[in-house]
């Protein structure tokens, strides 16, 4: 049973001497810097040259730029490069309804547009934040824009706020005209 072991032993005990004289002898002797004659730094400049090249070669394919970051912005349409830089992000865009509404008239007025928007196939969610004001949530920033068209174009819209950006609604025009009138 000894005579066993030691076997085993044995075997484990030239295994691991082979793997570390091999270890050993793919090793780089390493060399003091400030031995360093201008020949081992020429050599050693090259070789990072090299190894620099083949890096840039590798990340070339890997690397892909975001779509806002792919070409020049200059000159495009403000809602498309909106859209680009908002694809993929959660976005809120705020409505306000016109005249004094009450909680319940804003909850019946949410509900027809969030219907709408629901049957053009957007995804969005709406929240009632206060008695003339409403909040439209979507996951894809992408589309906010395509909401704000069809909310800005709606009678009883005042406003909508994107990202801190007023764009007037038609009830905007109505409730002016309403206000001339007095």
């Amino acid at each position: 049973m000894h005579s066993d072991y030691l076997i085993v032993f044995f075997v484990l005990f030239c295994t691991l001497h082979t793997i570390h004289a091999e270890d050993r002898s793919n090793r780089k002797i390493k060399k003091d810097p400030l031995t360093y004659t201008d020949a081992d730094v020429e050599k050693l400049s090259q070789e990072w040259e090299i190894d620099d090249e083949d890096d840039d070669d590798d990340e070339e394919g890997k690397r892909q730029l975001s779509p806002a970051k792919q070409g020049p912005l200059v000159g495009t349409d403000p809602d498309k490069l909106f859209a680009t830089m908002k694809k993929g992000q959660t976005t809120m865009i705020f409505a306000i309804v016109t005249g004094k509404p009450t909680k319940r008239e804003t909850t019946q007025i949410a509900d027809i547009w969030w219907t709408a928007l629901r049957n053009a196939l957007f995804d969005v969610h709406r929240y009632v934040v206060d008695t003339d004001r409403i909040l439209f949530l979507v996951q894809d920033g992408s589309i906010a824009y395509d909401i704000k068209e069809y909310l800005i174009k709606q009678l009883r819209c005042l406003e909508v706020v994107i990202d801190n950006q007023s764009f007037q609604g038609r009830g905007s025009k109505i409730q002016n005209l309403f206000l001339k009138e007095l």
